[in-house]
């Protein structure tokens, strides 16, 4: 008998020990204000040369309540690429364009559907601005230049606005939290790199506060 009531004992303080880490967990995470930093990587298709990969890194901001939140975040991706445009004019009907660097400006709304104690997954849809660095134009192998019209479809081409989708998990323990996130970004034929965006990111977010007024 004592020994079933020791068990019995141990299993309600193990239980309420859960839930008030749970509480606690849930009072870290609902209705606060994230900041956070984040690194990864860029995949996307350079036309002429395949599929490539480059670092991205970038900051964002979380507001959350219970079940959902807003989501805003700044990145940069560092490459330099040679891409081929096509241009009826040249010789051999493209040019070689070198872009550098590439920056994304995305915002959002986040759904949190469950929290597991300090684990929460997410995910979201939104908007992003994104927009290439400098585009050089190279010459023809028979060295003519590239006509106005050419020039001005290529700094249109520098900057693409779509939806984004993207899905995450967040690992918190007090006021630091642990995250990775996959987010992706449609294929445009408007944009220099026509292919598919997706970025694979990993990062540290910091609790700052609560984002409601408390009495």
């Amino acid at each position: 008998m004592e020994k079933h009531r020791a068990v019995f004992v141990a299993l309600i303080a193990t239980i309420i020990g859960s839930a008030s880490a749970h509480a606690q967990a849930n009072r870290d995470f609902d209705n606060s204000w994230f900041w956070g930093f984040k690194t990864g990587i860029n995949t996307f298709a350079v036309p002429g040369h395949g599929n490539t990969v480059t670092p991205d890194f970038g900051i964002d901001w979380v507001i959350t309540r219970t079940h959902g939140g807003l989501y805003v975040s700044a990145n940069q991706s560092i490459f330099e690429k040679d891409l081929e445009f096509l241009d009826p004019t040249s010789n051999n009907g493209q040019r070689t364009v070198r872009v550098n660097d590439m920056r994304r400006i995305s915002a959002g709304a986040m759904v949190f559907p469950h929290h597991f104690g300090g684990i929460t997954p997410y995910a979201g849809l939104g908007y992003a601005i994104t927009v290439l660095g400098n585009a050089r134009i190279f010459v023809d192998s028979a060295n003519t230049f590239p006509s106005n019209s050419f020039m001005d479809e290529v700094e249109n081409e520098r900057s693409r606005a779509s939806i984004l989708a993207m899905g995450g998990v967040q690992l918190q323990s007090k006021k630091v939290a642990l995250f990775g996130q996959y987010t992706i970004l449609p294929s445009n034929s408007t944009f220099l790199f026509r292919s598919v965006l997706s970025f694979i990111e990993f990062g540290v977010r910091l609790n700052f506060g609560s984002s409601i007024d408390r009495e």
